[in-house]
This record gives structure tokens, C-alpha cells and sequence, in this order.
């Protein structure tokens, strides 16, 4: 089956709402970023190949604690709940003892990963755990005979032995020990014997040349979080659709900063899909940084046709946004007259940047509304300023503005304003080559000929130019501590509430262009650094045990 290609930007804006929202490795990635290129983690050697998902992550008791750190108290909270959990359901509920049973002998890192079940079910996936043994004979006192209570009985797979073990709380599991250096553990045994498969020279995540390929466009050799998904299988399973359009893979890498998560990811299309990248480029860009400091949304590319493109064909983007492509076209060509495709687009050919201001000072607007602004360097002013003379035209004729002409810093620049109040427009010029347009009382003050303090003053923003390479296909930025601002006053969809969103104060996602068939990004999550963390509770997790953890 032949999927339908998705344009660039909508693969951007799922990427980092997958790695965001998916949260496993934006949420949990530790480190520090290094300049040579990384190396696979060691346990997708025996992962296999038709993998779903694979999430790598740190045994490092001191990288877990900085990171309960971060965030807001209620997602602080969700994980320290997470991590009680999944200690005592693994390891406590066996009859062991973290600190003092397995960490003797435990490797730097765990991989789990979720396997197709062969078979139909009530669950879709297998989940397996491949743990490393750093000390095979101090793993070997512990593995060697069951606790009480806990039931094991053994079977042979490839002259190798599982141990079916069922807890004092009536869950099953299949374990195995491959080569003294390996315990996998596993939900089910096609699971269990799909891993010793990998182990014994079939396929693996580490011999998928799709996965190779990606890993070498990550720089983080000693980031303690990765993350793998096979996309439109992982979609099909888990959620019975294609709801991860325009990306058949995805591998990410993730480290801690002292304000957030900086992430490195890749994605790659599939061998039936067009390789659509080639119309991309990486550039050095500046328009961004004509916005103000204020900037709450902003989105810039150095590729507008491509960037238009994804706004036209994406369903799935357009669902979410508060106005659809076609809808903006059409209401662009009834309230102007202007064509955005044929009057607009063909001299929009350099660096373009969007950005969503905060409402305008009540004193200059009666009604508080949210400002945009467009920036764009043009290569053909005439063309540029026979649209704007357009736009003048119907705007005064058709709507009773009121056209006021000046000068700003030796530049021609026009101040539209509402005849009936409320509403005002402005166009012109910021350099010989840089055109703008905003909508709003203020915009022009905050932008001509330069801001006062543009995004990037923004520490969250730096962070992000600091992470990045110098040349990209574009940026994406949102302020989410100051979206709440535009409620009210744009049409904007209010993001979902939980602790998730609460712990998030900014999301930047720079894109690179590597080849016309993988895209590259770095990502900067902005978190509050919270509360010094107590030790997670020894006893069963609930909830006064959670407080205790978090409190």
C-alpha cells in the first residue's frame, strides 16, 4: 500500500508533538552533548527488527533524581508515581529489593521495547525488557533461586532455558539469562523467544539499515535516553489508523540542560513514499529574529513554497489550527483581492517568519485582540510593493480605511486604519530586501526597524540557536506560559490540560534538511525547576507514599 505523502512541515509539527506528548524520551533523557557521533545502544542488538517502539533509558540513580527536579509539582508527582510503580511491579512484587538486590550487579542502561503479538488478544503488543549484567556473578545469588511465594517453572527454547515466574500478585512473566551478560524479561513467551532469535544471529534493531542510517544524524554519544518508533506500524497497532502521517521511522536522543530537555531526533521516509525533501534547504536565518521579544508563536522557514504546501494538504494540521489553508486563501481573496498563490507567493522566495504577538495596549485598541506580524525577504520589490499597493486600494475603497503613508529609519512603510475603529494594518519595509506586514495597533512599533529586544533575548529561544546548526529549514517556537494570553483574542485552540502541559513553560524545534528523504531536528523543551526531591518511598505505591515522594 501506497501511503500519501505528507509535505515537510506537518512531519515537523507531529515530530514534536510526538516526542512531546509520547513524552518517553523528551521526558526522560539525561546527559551531555558531545561533538562525535553516537553509539547504538547496546540492547537493540537483541531487540528485533519489527520493534514498535524501543526506548533506551538510563539505570543512573543521581541523572534520575535532577531530573525529578524539573517540572511543575503535579507532573513531579506523575513521575515519581511512574517510577514507585514500575519498581514495585517488577521488582518488589518478585520479592526483591532494588538497592540492595539489583543494583550490585545492574548495567548503565535498560532497554524495553513493544513487539506486534503474532496472534490476536486483548493487548496488541508484547512488552520485553532487555536488562545488562555488569557483574554476572552477583546477578548469578540473585537469579539463582525464587523468592517466596514466587512460582518458576522452566521450558527450553534453542537449547536456551526460560523461566516462567508468576508473582505473589498473579502476573506472569517469561525470563531468560543469554550469555551471563543479559536478563530479559518479557510479557509473553513469543516475546521472549523473539529476543533469543535476535541473540542468536536473526534480525535485529541493530542490523536495520533504516535505523542505522537515522542514528548517524544524532550528536549525543552519552545521552542516557533513546528513543525508536516504527511509525505507521506503531500507528496501525496501537490506534488502528495512520496517525503518524509524513514519518515511517522516527529515532530521537535526548540530555538534560539546566532549564529543560534538549532533544535531537530524526525521521526518514519510507521506500514507496517521494522523497519530497529535495525542495528543502538549510539556510542561515535572520527573519526570526525581526520579531519581538513578546513573540508568543512563531514560525519561520527558508522555504516557503514547500512550508505552503504542507499547510494545504495536511488534514490532520489543518484539524488543529485555527484556521485552515484553504480557508485563509479564501478569505485573503474576499477581503483583499489578493490571490496568495499567484500574488504573494512567487516574490515570497527568501527567509520567512510568522509570528502571533500578545493583544495590543488597550489605550491604542478599544478591543483586545491578538497582533501578528509576517516578516519575509523578497528578491523582487516591485512585484511586492504592487501587491501592497493592492491591498491599499481595496482597503480603502471597499472597507473605509484610512491609508497613512511614512517613514521609519529612511524606510517606506503604510499605517491601515479602520475607519470604524478596532482594527489596524501595517506593510512596508525594513530593509531594501525585507518586507513585513502586521495586524495589530502595536506591531509596528514593536517591529520597525528593529525591535527593542527581538526573540532572541528570549532565553528559551537562545537555548534553542545555541543547540542548533547555524544553517536549518526553519524554526518553530511557542511560548506556552504566555499562550494563555491570546484566549480570547484569536481563534486559538487552548491546549489540553494535565500535568504534562503544566510542566511546560516553551517548545523550540529547529528542522534540517540531511537528504530529499530524512529530516533532522533539535528541540528544546523548556521546564521550571522545582522542589529538592526527598527518596522515592520504599513500600507499595499509593497515594500517601506519592505525596511523600513529592512533598
Amino acid at each position: 500500500m501506497v501511503l500519501k505523502q505528507r509535505p515537510p512541515l506537518l512531519v515537523t509539527v507531529s515530530t514534536a508533538v510526538l516526542l512531546v506528548l509520547g513524552g518517553a524520551a523528551a521526558y526522560f533523557g539525561l546527559g551531555q552533548r558531545l561533538s562525535s557521533g553516537p553509539k547504538i545502544p547496546v540492547g537493540m542488538e537483541l531487540v528485533p527488527d519489527d520493534a514498535l517502539i524501543a526506548l533506551t533509558l538510563t539505570t543512573n540513580e543521581n541523572q534520575w533524581t535532577r531530573l525529578r527536579q524539573l517540572g511543575s509539582p503535579e507532573s513531579q508527582k506523575l513521575l515519581d508515581r511512574w517510577l514507585v510503580t514500575w519498581r514495585d511491579r517488577i521488582i518488589s512484587a518478585n520479592g526483591y529489593r532494588f538497592r540492595t538486590d539489583i543494583e550490585p550487579w545492574l548495567g548503565d542502561e535498560v532497554t524495553v521495547a513493544f513487539l506486534p503479538k503474532a496472534s490476536g488478544g486483548e493487548e496488541a503488543t508484547e512488552l520485553v525488557a532487555v536488562v545488562p549484567i555488569a557483574e554476572p556473578s552477583k546477578a548469578q545469588e540473585i537469579l539463582a533461586d525464587p523468592q517466596d511465594g514466587i512460582s518458576w517453572v522452566g521450558r527450553k527454547y534453542k537449547d536456551l532455558t526460560i523461566q516462567s515466574i508468576t508473582t505473589t500478585n498473579g502476573e506472569t512473566y517469561e525470563t531468560t539469562v543469554l550469555g551471563s551478560q543479559w536478563l530479559v524479561i518479557a510479557s509473553g513467551t513469543k516475546g521472549i523467544e523473539a529476543v533469543i532469535d535476535s541473540f542468536s544471529g536473526g534480525a535485529s534493531m541493530a542490523t536495520n539499515d533504516a535505523y542505522r542510517r537515522a542514528f548517524k544524524h544524532l550528536h549525543m554519544p552519552s545521552a542516557t535516553a533513546h528513543l525508536y518508533i516504527n511509525a505507521p506500524v506503531a500507528a496501525e497497532v496501537l490506534t488502528g489508523n495512520e496517525s503518524l502521517p509524513g514519518i515511517n521511522g522516527l529515532v530521537a536522543a535526548a540530555t538534560l540542560l539546566p532549564n529543560g530537555l534538549d532533544i535531537e531526533a530524526a525521521t526518514w521516509l519510507g521506500p514507496e513514499d517521494q522523497p519530497v525533501y529535495r525542495d528543502l534547504k538549510n539556510a542561515r536565518s535572520s527573519t526570526p529574529q525581526r520579531l519581538p521579544e513578546s513573540t508568543v508563536l512563531m514560525i519561520s522557514t527558508s522555504s516557503i513554497g514547500p512550508m505552503w504546501l504542507a499547510l494545504s494538504e495536511a488534514e490532520q494540521l489543518n484539524a488543529i489550527l485555527p484556521i485552515s489553508a484553504e480557508a485563509l486563501t479564501k478569505g485573503l481573496k474576499t477581503q483583499t483581492g489578493l490571490d496568495l498563490e499567484n500574488d504573494i507567493l512567487p516574490w515570497l522566495s527568501g527567509d520567512f517568519a510568522f509570528g502571533l504577538l500578545p493583544p495590543a495596549n488597550t489605550s491604542k485598541s478599544p478591543v483586545p485582540m491578538g497582533q501578528l506580524a509576517l516578516v519575509a525577504e523578497v528578491d523582487d520589490q516591485k512585484a511586492a510593493n504592487e501587491t501592497w499597493e493592492q491591498l491599499d486600494e481595496v482597503m480603502a475603497n471597499r472597507f473605509r480605511f484610512e491609508v497613512e503613508p511614512g517613514e521609519i529609519d529612511s524606510q517606506p512603510v503604510k499605517q491601515l486604519v479602520s475607519f470604524y475603529g478596532g482594527i489596524s494594518m501595517s506593510h512596508g519595509w525594513l530593509d531594501k530586501d525585507v518586507t513585513f506586514f502586521g495586524m495589530g495597533a502595536e506591531v509596528l512599533d514593536e517591529i520597525a526597524p528593529h525591535p527593542n529586544k527581538s526573540l532572541k533575548a528570549n532565553n528559551a529561544f537562545q537555548t534553542l540557536l545555541n543547540i542548533s546548526p547555524q544553517e536549518s529549514s526553519g524554526y518553530f517556537f511557542v511560548d506556552v506560559d504566555h499562550l494563555e494570553d491570546l484566549q480570547g483574542t484569536l481563534p486559538f485552540p487552548r491546549l489540553p490540560d494535565g500535568p504534562i502541559f503544566s510542566a511546560i513553560k516553551s517548545i523550540g524545534v529547529t528542522t534540517s534538511v540531511k537528504d530529499e528523504r530524512s529530516l533532522r531536528y533539535d528541540i528544546f523543551v523548556e521546564l521550571p525547576k522545582g522542589r529538592r526531591v526527598k527518596p522515592l518511598p520504599g513500600g507499595s505505591i499509593n497515594q500517601d507514599s506519592s505525596k511523600e515522594a513529592t512533598e
